[in-house]
């Protein structure tokens, strides 16, 4: 009877609910991080959701880092949580040219920034907060100098300074805070590469990845490798708006791809090789299996876009969130959506905080987004 009771005891144990009452089994041994991307138009009122999710179920699946991949405000315009808090009646979703008063853009570009820290990173509270730059940071006249400048205090982590001593000892020099980074944690190497500029990476980033991956594959004791970035590499289910956008996009895209295709295929025996996996936003939804495509027939890497971090969805039903990610202890991972609804706490306060909510989880959306693909063939190594 002892041993059947400790039976069901250990089984009760075993599974956990999610913030959403699914169930959920707690893998023993195993880490968590957690990763979104494209926080702008309703950001400050789903990062907190977000923020508070992942401390609710802090118990069951402490989540070790949450991971931004870009677009942290809206920039080329007023994000819609900014300017409700002023104008509550104020149409987000049929927005005209030339209806802000004379000093409305002015304020908001100032503030847009500190805004973000504010209303979006500071609800992580203790939990480390990784950043990436996206295609928007370098918009109204942003320069990656300015970028660099604001989230110094991210982009100089001292888990991104020791990694970066780290390197150093083994010949790999980079630049303090940079944009394209990377760092290795239990066994894992997360790597985030800087797609925002027309959505390609330059020579010299392709060549530090080189160095990096080379070095990883010297090292038995990194298992798994995680490139995150903003805009997809090419030839993915997410192409109309993607690295898909330019010559130089692609072929630096498809340089990359096969960089981190290679380094799970050269990494020696089946039994030390590495594993490999691409996240990336941009495209404002959640979608697996994004590179098991034609044109990757025989080579496909596990793939997602996480673009649901209050972007305005490019699918008819509004769905915000992140990916919780589970490093299991053989360096594989397991990538769970969790969603954060309108009744998810916290609950936006404050003057225009209803319209916000309402506008956020009912017209928030743009169904097939954008296409901004190549239009005709690209020769790599020519311009468009």
């Amino acid at each position: 009877m002892r041993l059947r009771q400790s039976f069901f005891t250990a089984c009760f144990f075993a599974l956990v609910l999610t913030a959403n009452g699914e169930p959920q089994t707690s893998a023993p041994n195993a880490w968590y991080f957690a990763v979104s991307g494209d926080s702008r138009d309703c950001g400050d009122l789903i990062m907190p959701k977000i923020a508070r999710s992942i401390e609710d179920n802090r118990r069951q699946t402490p989540v070790q880092f949450y991971w931004h991949l870009g677009d942290l405000r809206r920039m080329f315009d007023i994000d819609c949580d900014f300017i409700k808090r002023t104008r509550p009646d104020y149409d987000c979703k049929n927005r005209r040219p030339g209806e802000y008063g004379p000093n409305e853009i002015r304020d908001y570009l100032a503030a847009a920034w500190d805004d973000f820290v504010g209303h979006q990173i500071r609800p992580f509270g203790e939990v480390p907060f990784m950043i990436g730059i996206g295609n928007h940071e370098l918009l109204a006249n942003r320069t990656r100098d300015d970028f660099r400048q604001r989230f110094r205090q991210w982009l100089t982590a001292q888990t991104l300074q020791n990694q970066r001593a780290a390197d150093a000892a083994r010949g790999l020099l980079t630049n303090e805070g940079d944009t394209y980074y990377h760092f290795v944690k239990n066994g894992v190497d997360f790597i985030y590469l800087d797609d925002a500029d027309r959505n390609q990476f330059t020579s010299a980033q392709v060549t530090w990845l080189a160095r990096v991956l080379s070095l990883d594959q010297q090292d038995d004791s990194v298992k798994t490798i995680v490139a995150g970035m903003h805009a997809a590499l090419p030839y993915s289910t997410s192409r109309n708006h993607a690295m898909d956008a330019t010559c130089q996009g692609l072929c630096s895209g498809r340089q990359v791809y096969d960089l981190l295709y290679r380094a799970q295929r050269l990494a020696g025996p089946a039994a030390n090789q590495k594993h490999v996996y691409v996240l990336a936003s941009h495209s404002h939804y959640f979608q697996e299996n994004i590179y098991d495509t034609p044109e990757h027939r025989g080579q496909v890497l596990p793939g997602w876009i996480i673009g649901t971090a209050g972007a305005e969805q490019y699918v008819d039903t509004i769905r915000y969130g992140y990916a919780l990610v589970t490093v299991r202890p053989d360096g594989t991972l397991g990538v769970e959506f969790k969603q954060v609804t309108q009744a998810s706490l916290p609950l936006a306060s404050g003057p225009g905080a209803s319209e916000l909510t309402s506008f956020c989880f009912e017209q928030n959306k743009h169904p097939g987004g954008p296409d901004d693909s190549l239009k005709g063939n690209c020769a790599c190594g020519e311009a468009k």
